[in-house]
Protein backbone atom coordinates (compact mmCIF):
# COMPACT_ATOMS: atom_id res chain seq x y z
CA UNK A 1 0.00 0.00 0.00
CA UNK A 2 1.30 3.34 -1.10
CA UNK A 3 1.89 6.31 1.42
CA UNK A 4 1.37 9.71 1.29
CA UNK A 5 4.30 10.95 0.67
CA UNK A 6 3.56 14.53 2.85
CA UNK A 7 2.34 12.34 6.10
CA UNK A 8 5.66 10.21 5.54
CA UNK A 9 7.91 13.14 6.04
CA UNK A 10 5.50 14.20 9.71
CA UNK A 11 7.27 12.58 12.34
CA UNK A 12 5.95 9.05 13.89
CA UNK A 13 4.98 10.90 17.16
CA UNK A 14 3.13 13.66 15.13
CA UNK A 15 1.24 11.79 11.90
CA UNK A 16 -2.09 12.06 11.14
CA UNK A 17 -2.41 8.37 12.36
CA UNK A 18 -0.94 9.33 16.14
CA UNK A 19 -3.73 11.92 16.45
CA UNK A 20 -6.79 9.13 15.39
CA UNK A 21 -5.03 6.34 16.93
CA UNK A 22 -5.67 8.43 20.38
CA UNK A 23 -9.88 8.09 19.67
CA UNK A 24 -9.32 4.43 19.89
CA UNK A 25 -8.72 5.24 23.92
CA UNK A 26 -12.45 4.72 23.95
CA UNK A 27 -12.16 1.15 23.46
CA UNK A 28 -10.92 1.44 27.07
CA UNK A 29 -14.71 0.92 28.50
CA UNK A 30 -14.81 -2.33 27.00
CA UNK A 31 -12.02 -4.03 28.96
CA UNK A 32 -13.98 -5.40 31.48
CA UNK A 33 -11.10 -6.69 33.67
CA UNK A 34 -9.40 -3.57 34.04
CA UNK A 35 -12.62 -1.64 35.13
CA UNK A 36 -13.10 -4.50 37.89
CA UNK A 37 -9.18 -4.63 38.51
CA UNK A 38 -9.56 -0.20 39.18
CA UNK A 39 -13.06 -0.48 41.10
CA UNK A 40 -12.56 -3.56 42.96
CA UNK A 41 -9.22 -1.92 44.67
CA UNK A 42 -10.73 1.85 45.13
CA UNK A 43 -13.95 0.30 47.02
CA UNK A 44 -11.53 -2.40 48.77
CA UNK A 45 -9.16 0.77 49.98
CA UNK A 46 -12.00 2.90 50.70
CA UNK A 47 -13.66 0.24 52.80
CA UNK A 48 -10.27 -0.50 54.70
CA UNK A 49 -8.71 2.74 56.03
CA UNK A 50 -12.94 4.28 56.68
CA UNK A 51 -12.37 1.05 58.98
CA UNK A 52 -9.24 2.16 60.71
CA UNK A 53 -10.10 5.41 60.74
CA UNK A 54 -12.92 4.34 62.67
CA UNK A 55 -10.79 2.64 65.10
CA UNK A 56 -8.11 5.50 65.35
CA UNK A 57 -10.39 6.30 68.60
CA UNK A 58 -9.20 3.24 70.35
CA UNK A 59 -6.46 1.99 69.01
CA UNK A 60 -4.99 5.38 68.22
CA UNK A 61 -3.84 7.94 65.33
CA UNK A 62 -1.33 4.87 64.30
CA UNK A 63 -4.80 3.00 62.82
CA UNK A 64 -5.71 6.73 60.60
CA UNK A 65 -2.04 6.35 59.20
CA UNK A 66 -2.55 2.84 58.68
CA UNK A 67 -5.47 3.18 56.73
CA UNK A 68 -4.52 6.31 54.98
CA UNK A 69 -1.34 4.50 53.50
CA UNK A 70 -3.43 1.25 52.83
CA UNK A 71 -5.60 3.35 50.87
CA UNK A 72 -2.70 4.52 48.77
CA UNK A 73 -2.01 1.22 48.15
CA UNK A 74 -4.96 -0.25 46.93
CA UNK A 75 -5.44 2.56 44.58
CA UNK A 76 -1.84 2.72 43.37
CA UNK A 77 -2.11 -1.27 42.58
CA UNK A 78 -5.69 -0.75 41.15
CA UNK A 79 -4.32 1.82 38.66
CA UNK A 80 -1.03 -0.36 37.73
CA UNK A 81 -3.00 -3.41 37.55
CA UNK A 82 -6.02 -1.46 34.99
CA UNK A 83 -2.96 0.21 32.85
CA UNK A 84 -1.05 -2.68 32.24
CA UNK A 85 -4.33 -4.44 30.84
CA UNK A 86 -4.92 -1.51 29.20
CA UNK A 87 -1.20 -1.70 27.77
CA UNK A 88 -2.05 -5.64 26.67
CA UNK A 89 -5.23 -3.85 24.41
CA UNK A 90 -3.32 -1.42 22.70
CA UNK A 91 -0.14 -3.77 21.70
CA UNK A 92 -2.71 -6.14 20.67
CA UNK A 93 -1.83 -9.21 22.63
CA UNK A 94 -3.49 -11.44 25.01
CA UNK A 95 -4.71 -9.92 27.89
CA UNK A 96 -3.53 -11.71 31.49
CA UNK A 97 -5.26 -12.61 34.38
CA UNK A 98 -7.00 -10.50 36.55
CA UNK A 99 -5.05 -12.27 39.75
CA UNK A 100 -1.73 -11.13 37.81
CA UNK A 101 -2.19 -8.05 36.77
CA UNK A 102 -2.75 -6.88 40.55
CA UNK A 103 0.27 -8.77 41.70
CA UNK A 104 2.54 -7.08 39.03
CA UNK A 105 0.52 -3.76 40.31
CA UNK A 106 1.45 -4.18 43.27
CA UNK A 107 5.23 -4.37 42.37
CA UNK A 108 5.30 -1.42 39.89
CA UNK A 109 4.47 0.74 42.93
CA UNK A 110 8.16 0.48 44.30
CA UNK A 111 9.65 1.69 41.24
CA UNK A 112 7.19 4.32 41.03
CA UNK A 113 8.12 5.95 44.53
CA UNK A 114 12.18 5.93 43.65
CA UNK A 115 10.94 7.14 40.17
CA UNK A 116 8.94 9.84 41.87
CA UNK A 117 11.69 10.82 44.33
CA UNK A 118 14.78 10.95 41.92
CA UNK A 119 12.12 13.73 39.60
CA UNK A 120 11.28 15.74 43.02
CA UNK A 121 15.24 15.69 43.68
CA UNK A 122 15.77 17.38 40.08
CA UNK A 123 13.38 19.73 40.67
CA UNK A 124 14.53 21.05 44.35
CA UNK A 125 18.16 21.15 42.91
CA UNK A 126 16.73 23.31 39.93
CA UNK A 127 14.91 25.26 42.50
CA UNK A 128 18.11 25.83 44.89
CA UNK A 129 19.94 27.25 41.82
CA UNK A 130 17.09 29.71 41.23
CA UNK A 131 17.17 31.04 44.92
CA UNK A 132 20.83 31.22 44.45
CA UNK A 133 20.52 33.67 41.44
CA UNK A 134 17.71 35.54 43.51
CA UNK A 135 19.98 36.15 46.49
CA UNK A 136 22.87 37.49 43.89
CA UNK A 137 20.57 39.89 42.97
CA UNK A 138 20.18 41.91 46.57
CA UNK A 139 23.48 43.03 45.71
CA UNK A 140 22.99 46.82 45.29
CA UNK A 141 23.33 48.42 42.06
CA UNK A 142 24.27 45.68 40.50
CA UNK A 143 21.39 43.23 42.03
CA UNK A 144 18.54 45.79 40.27
CA UNK A 145 19.90 45.17 36.75
CA UNK A 146 20.77 40.70 37.30
CA UNK A 147 17.09 41.22 38.47
CA UNK A 148 15.94 42.34 35.29
CA UNK A 149 17.02 39.00 33.44
CA UNK A 150 16.76 36.88 36.13
CA UNK A 151 13.16 37.16 36.78
CA UNK A 152 11.64 35.80 33.58
CA UNK A 153 14.28 33.48 33.46
CA UNK A 154 13.40 32.15 36.21
CA UNK A 155 9.68 32.08 35.41
CA UNK A 156 10.52 29.57 32.18
CA UNK A 157 12.51 27.92 34.07
CA UNK A 158 10.38 26.78 36.92
CA UNK A 159 7.91 26.83 34.69
CA UNK A 160 9.67 23.87 32.22
CA UNK A 161 11.05 21.95 35.25
CA UNK A 162 7.70 21.49 36.94
CA UNK A 163 5.58 20.59 33.68
CA UNK A 164 8.52 19.02 32.16
CA UNK A 165 8.66 16.61 35.15
CA UNK A 166 5.26 15.89 35.26
CA UNK A 167 5.36 14.70 31.72
CA UNK A 168 8.55 12.74 32.29
CA UNK A 169 6.48 11.07 35.28
CA UNK A 170 3.44 10.59 33.02
CA UNK A 171 5.32 8.94 30.47
CA UNK A 172 7.27 6.55 32.58
CA UNK A 173 4.40 5.39 33.79
CA UNK A 174 3.73 3.05 30.24
CA UNK A 175 7.21 1.56 30.64
CA UNK A 176 7.13 0.50 33.92
CA UNK A 177 4.08 -1.18 32.89
CA UNK A 178 5.84 -3.09 29.69
CA UNK A 179 8.40 -3.95 32.69
CA UNK A 180 10.99 -1.98 31.62
CA UNK A 181 13.71 -0.48 34.95
CA UNK A 182 13.70 2.70 36.19
CA UNK A 183 16.64 3.52 33.84
CA UNK A 184 15.43 2.45 31.05
CA UNK A 185 11.67 4.52 31.97
CA UNK A 186 13.75 7.45 32.30
CA UNK A 187 15.75 7.01 29.22
CA UNK A 188 12.70 6.35 27.10
CA UNK A 189 10.85 9.32 28.83
CA UNK A 190 14.26 11.62 28.32
CA UNK A 191 14.27 10.89 24.71
CA UNK A 192 10.90 12.11 23.86
CA UNK A 193 11.05 14.81 25.65
CA UNK A 194 14.23 15.66 23.75
CA UNK A 195 12.86 14.75 20.07
CA UNK A 196 9.37 14.91 20.36
CA UNK A 197 8.29 17.12 23.33
CA UNK A 198 5.57 19.02 20.87
CA UNK A 199 4.28 16.20 19.33
CA UNK A 200 3.83 14.52 23.39
CA UNK A 201 2.20 17.80 24.38
CA UNK A 202 -0.06 18.12 21.77
CA UNK A 203 -1.63 14.12 21.90
CA UNK A 204 -1.84 14.52 25.71
CA UNK A 205 -4.19 17.86 25.08
CA UNK A 206 -6.36 15.70 22.39
CA UNK A 207 -6.13 12.87 25.14
CA UNK A 208 -7.31 15.07 28.13
CA UNK A 209 -10.41 16.46 25.74
CA UNK A 210 -11.58 13.35 25.07
CA UNK A 211 -11.33 12.17 28.48
CA UNK A 212 -13.17 15.60 29.57
CA UNK A 213 -15.97 14.93 26.53
CA UNK A 214 -16.36 11.52 27.91
CA UNK A 215 -16.68 12.31 31.64
CA UNK A 216 -19.13 14.95 30.87
CA UNK A 217 -21.59 12.52 29.46
CA UNK A 218 -20.92 10.40 32.03
CA UNK A 219 -21.50 12.92 34.96
CA UNK A 220 -24.14 14.55 32.89
CA UNK A 221 -26.36 11.29 32.61
CA UNK A 222 -25.69 10.79 36.51
CA UNK A 223 -26.72 14.14 37.25
CA UNK A 224 -29.94 13.57 34.91
CA UNK A 225 -31.22 11.34 37.36
CA UNK A 226 -29.77 12.26 40.47
CA UNK A 227 -32.40 15.38 40.86
CA UNK A 228 -35.42 13.31 40.15
CA UNK A 229 -34.33 10.27 42.81
CA UNK A 230 -33.36 12.45 45.25
CA UNK A 231 -36.86 14.19 45.50
CA UNK A 232 -38.77 10.89 44.73
CA UNK A 233 -36.60 9.58 48.12
CA UNK A 234 -36.60 12.29 50.16
CA UNK A 235 -40.81 12.64 49.42
CA UNK A 236 -41.19 9.05 50.17
CA UNK A 237 -38.43 7.24 52.54
CA UNK A 238 -36.98 10.75 53.67
CA UNK A 239 -33.70 9.87 51.93
CA UNK A 240 -30.88 12.26 54.08
CA UNK A 241 -32.82 12.59 57.01
CA UNK A 242 -34.90 15.45 54.52
CA UNK A 243 -38.45 14.17 55.46
CA UNK A 244 -40.86 15.96 57.74
CA UNK A 245 -40.89 12.55 60.70
CA UNK A 246 -36.87 12.54 60.42
CA UNK A 247 -36.27 16.07 60.93
CA UNK A 248 -39.28 16.61 64.34
CA UNK A 249 -37.37 13.25 65.67
CA UNK A 250 -34.02 14.63 64.93
CA UNK A 251 -35.47 18.26 66.75
CA UNK A 252 -37.05 16.95 69.79
CA UNK A 253 -35.30 13.69 70.19
CA UNK A 254 -33.76 10.29 68.71
CA UNK A 255 -37.63 9.08 68.22
CA UNK A 256 -36.93 8.89 64.19
CA UNK A 257 -33.51 9.19 63.50
CA UNK A 258 -32.58 5.34 63.05
CA UNK A 259 -34.87 5.17 59.86
CA UNK A 260 -33.91 8.38 58.58
CA UNK A 261 -30.20 7.65 59.59
CA UNK A 262 -29.79 4.32 58.21
CA UNK A 263 -31.25 5.73 54.88
CA UNK A 264 -28.96 8.30 55.05
CA UNK A 265 -25.82 6.11 55.31
CA UNK A 266 -27.15 4.31 52.99
CA UNK A 267 -27.65 6.75 50.15
CA UNK A 268 -24.19 7.71 51.06
CA UNK A 269 -22.65 4.71 50.15
CA UNK A 270 -24.70 3.98 47.32
CA UNK A 271 -24.04 7.70 45.79
CA UNK A 272 -20.01 6.94 46.47
CA UNK A 273 -19.95 3.78 44.47
CA UNK A 274 -22.10 5.13 41.57
CA UNK A 275 -19.52 8.29 41.56
CA UNK A 276 -16.73 5.40 41.94
CA UNK A 277 -18.43 3.66 38.56
CA UNK A 278 -18.35 6.92 36.90
CA UNK A 279 -14.57 7.93 37.64
CA UNK A 280 -13.43 4.38 36.64
CA UNK A 281 -14.59 4.59 33.16
CA UNK A 282 -13.51 7.94 32.55
CA UNK A 283 -9.61 6.29 34.14
CA UNK A 284 -10.09 3.37 31.77
CA UNK A 285 -10.59 5.79 28.54
CA UNK A 286 -7.32 7.76 29.86
CA UNK A 287 -5.28 4.72 30.84
CA UNK A 288 -5.28 3.21 27.28
CA UNK A 289 -5.03 6.57 25.25
CA UNK A 290 -1.82 7.08 27.62
CA UNK A 291 -0.30 3.57 27.00
CA UNK A 292 -1.53 4.43 22.74
CA UNK A 293 0.23 7.67 22.89
CA UNK A 294 3.40 6.29 24.58
CA UNK A 295 3.33 3.79 22.04
CA UNK A 296 3.09 6.18 19.40
CA UNK A 297 5.89 8.18 20.38
CA UNK A 298 8.63 5.70 21.06
CA UNK A 299 8.33 4.21 17.37
CA UNK A 300 10.92 4.72 15.49
CA UNK A 301 13.45 6.20 18.58
CA UNK A 302 16.56 4.84 19.47
CA UNK A 303 15.69 4.14 22.78
CA UNK A 304 19.13 1.81 23.41
CA UNK A 305 21.63 4.39 22.53
CA UNK A 306 19.58 7.19 25.41
CA UNK A 307 19.72 4.07 28.33
CA UNK A 308 23.49 3.97 27.14
CA UNK A 309 23.77 7.94 27.67
CA UNK A 310 21.60 7.65 30.51
CA UNK A 311 24.16 5.01 32.22
CA UNK A 312 26.75 6.96 31.01
CA UNK A 313 25.59 10.09 32.88
CA UNK A 314 25.58 8.18 36.42
CA UNK A 315 28.11 6.17 36.04
CA UNK A 316 30.17 9.34 35.58
CA UNK A 317 28.42 11.79 38.38
CA UNK A 318 28.70 8.33 40.91
CA UNK A 319 32.58 8.21 40.22
CA UNK A 320 32.57 12.00 41.20
CA UNK A 321 30.75 11.33 44.12
CA UNK A 322 33.14 8.58 45.14
CA UNK A 323 36.17 10.77 44.22
CA UNK A 324 34.38 13.85 47.01
CA UNK A 325 34.09 11.47 49.12
CA UNK A 326 37.82 10.11 49.26
CA UNK A 327 39.09 14.05 49.24
CA UNK A 328 36.67 14.65 52.37
CA UNK A 329 37.95 11.36 53.95
CA UNK A 330 41.53 12.03 53.45
CA UNK A 331 41.28 15.85 54.54
CA UNK A 332 39.83 14.73 57.76
CA UNK A 333 42.46 11.96 58.22
CA UNK A 334 45.10 14.86 57.92
CA UNK A 335 43.38 16.63 60.28
CA UNK A 336 42.64 14.09 62.71
CA UNK A 337 46.92 13.35 62.43
CA UNK A 338 47.48 17.11 62.58
CA UNK A 339 45.50 17.40 65.89
CA UNK A 340 47.10 14.22 67.54
CA UNK A 341 50.76 14.70 66.76
CA UNK A 342 51.25 17.39 69.36
CA UNK A 343 49.78 15.08 72.05
CA UNK A 344 51.90 12.01 71.12
CA UNK A 345 55.28 14.45 71.11
CA UNK A 346 54.12 16.01 74.83
CA UNK A 347 53.69 12.11 75.88
CA UNK A 348 57.14 10.51 74.71
CA UNK A 349 59.58 13.51 75.18
CA UNK A 350 63.11 12.17 73.41
CA UNK A 351 65.99 11.42 76.13
CA UNK A 352 68.41 14.07 77.06
CA UNK A 353 70.93 14.55 75.07
CA UNK A 354 73.96 16.04 77.41
CA UNK A 355 75.55 18.85 75.39
CA UNK A 356 79.45 17.65 74.57
CA UNK A 357 81.23 19.91 77.26
CA UNK A 358 80.13 17.80 79.96
CA UNK A 359 80.02 13.96 78.44
CA UNK A 360 82.35 12.21 80.60
CA UNK A 361 85.95 11.24 80.38
CA UNK A 362 86.47 7.73 78.76
CA UNK A 363 87.42 5.30 81.39
CA UNK A 364 91.25 4.13 82.02
CA UNK A 365 92.81 1.34 82.33
CA UNK A 366 94.78 0.61 85.72
CA UNK A 367 98.15 1.54 85.40
CA UNK A 368 97.51 3.76 82.28
CA UNK A 369 97.62 7.84 82.23
CA UNK A 370 94.91 9.29 81.51
CA UNK A 371 94.61 10.49 77.72
CA UNK A 372 95.77 14.01 77.36
CA UNK A 373 92.95 16.73 76.24
CA UNK A 374 93.92 19.11 74.07
CA UNK A 375 94.83 22.51 75.28
CA UNK A 376 93.02 25.81 74.74
CA UNK A 377 94.21 27.60 72.05
CA UNK A 378 95.65 30.77 72.92
CA UNK A 379 94.94 34.10 72.46
CA UNK A 380 96.59 36.11 69.50
CA UNK A 381 98.17 32.08 68.56
CA UNK A 382 97.54 30.97 64.80
CA UNK A 383 95.75 27.91 66.33
CA UNK A 384 92.44 27.70 65.63
CA UNK A 385 89.70 25.91 67.04
CA UNK A 386 85.73 25.49 67.58
CA UNK A 387 85.56 28.40 70.54
CA UNK A 388 85.56 31.84 70.47
CA UNK A 389 88.74 33.37 71.97
CA UNK A 390 88.11 35.02 74.77
CA UNK A 391 91.00 36.78 77.16
CA UNK A 392 90.24 34.95 80.24
CA UNK A 393 90.83 31.64 78.66
CA UNK A 394 94.51 31.67 79.23
CA UNK A 395 94.27 32.04 82.72
CA UNK A 396 92.24 28.56 83.41
CA UNK A 397 93.79 25.88 84.38
CA UNK A 398 93.25 22.69 82.48
CA UNK A 399 91.13 20.15 84.18
CA UNK A 400 92.98 17.01 85.00
CA UNK A 401 91.57 13.45 84.90
CA UNK A 402 92.79 10.89 87.08
CA UNK A 403 93.25 10.01 90.88
CA UNK A 404 91.69 13.01 93.28
CA UNK A 405 94.38 15.24 95.27
CA UNK A 406 95.21 14.43 98.41
CA UNK A 407 93.42 16.45 101.24
CA UNK A 408 95.17 19.85 101.50
CA UNK A 409 94.09 21.46 104.78
CA UNK A 410 92.96 25.39 104.68
CA UNK A 411 95.10 28.35 105.50
CA UNK A 412 95.29 29.77 109.11
CA UNK A 413 94.60 33.66 108.00
CA UNK A 414 96.57 36.01 110.87
CA UNK A 415 94.00 38.37 112.82
CA UNK A 416 93.76 41.73 110.83
CA UNK A 417 95.60 44.09 112.21
CA UNK A 418 94.25 47.48 113.92
CA UNK A 419 93.58 50.46 112.55
CA UNK A 420 96.21 53.13 112.78
CA UNK A 421 95.19 56.58 114.92
CA UNK A 422 94.37 59.44 113.26
CA UNK A 423 97.11 62.42 113.71
CA UNK A 424 96.29 64.49 116.69
CA UNK A 425 96.77 68.47 116.20
CA UNK A 426 95.87 71.36 117.73
CA UNK A 427 93.15 73.78 117.74
CA UNK A 428 94.34 77.15 115.88
CA UNK A 429 92.18 79.66 118.34
CA UNK A 430 92.49 77.97 121.74
CA UNK A 431 95.42 75.68 121.36
CA UNK A 432 93.26 72.58 122.07
CA UNK A 433 94.29 68.75 121.08
CA UNK A 434 91.87 67.93 118.25
CA UNK A 435 91.98 64.93 115.54
CA UNK A 436 91.72 64.94 112.09
CA UNK A 437 88.10 63.37 111.70
CA UNK A 438 87.06 66.53 115.01
CA UNK A 439 84.81 68.76 112.53
CA UNK A 440 84.33 71.35 115.57
CA UNK A 441 86.75 71.79 118.93
CA UNK A 442 85.26 70.66 121.53
CA UNK A 443 86.79 73.60 123.81
CA UNK A 444 85.88 76.15 122.08
CA UNK A 445 83.66 75.08 119.63
CA UNK A 446 86.06 76.86 116.81
CA UNK A 447 85.06 74.97 113.51
CA UNK A 448 87.61 73.00 112.32
CA UNK A 449 86.95 72.17 108.37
Amino acid sequence: MAQDPAQAALPAGLSANAFSSVFQAINGLRNRRAIVALLGCTIVGVLVSVLLVAMAGTIGFFAAFLGGVFYLLAVGTGVNAAGLLQMDQARGIASRSLVDALVYGLMCIPKLIVLGLALVAVEIAIFILIAIVLFICKIPYFGPLLFVVAFPLSVVVAGVTIWGLFLCLLLSLPAIWQGATITRALAQTLAIVRSRLIEAVLLLVVLGFLCAAVGFILFALLFGGLMPTLGMSAGIVGFGGIGMQNLSGMMYGMGGMGRGGGHMVAGMIGGAVLWAIAGSLVGQVYLLGLSIVYLRLTEGLDLTASEEALRTKFDEARRRTAELGERARAAAGAAAASATAPSATAAAPPPFQPPPAYAPPPAAAPGMAPPAMPAAPVAGSGTTGTDIDLPFDDARPAPAYGAPPAYMPPPVQAPPAPPAAAPVTACPQCLSAVTADDVFCGVCGYRLK
